[in-house]
């Protein structure tokens, strides 16, 4: 299994998407966080199988939210480095 960070920029990102479903109702928060450890489990134990979005980064989208995982993959660590909603533009992570 790989070891799995966020970069601060996807902490940011995962702050900020807790404190917007949290206003709306915090039992919305918790499925999203439900949804988001099913899929960190994912990517840390079969990385390779998430899609190859641009070059190295690949994503994984949650089942019952609009957001996909971008990450990619250094030898035995796996960096998140945004986590978007799908109508946002995904190379938003090239400022990052």
């Amino acid at each position: 299994m790989y070891n799995l960070t966020f970069r601060p920029p996807a902490k940011n990102d995962l702050q900020e998407i807790i404190e917007y479903y949290d206003s709306i109702n915090p039992k919305l928060a918790d499925v999203f966080l439900q949804q988001l450890d099913k899929a960190v489990y994912h990517i840390q134990n079969y990385p390779l199988s998430c899609q190859k979005k641009f070059s190295s980064i690949r994503v994984v989208f949650l089942k019952r939210f609009s957001y996909g995982i971008y990450f990619i993959i250094n030898q035995q660590e796996i960096a998140v480095i945004a986590i978007l909603h799908s109508s946002r533009n995904p190379k938003i992570w090239r400022t990052r």
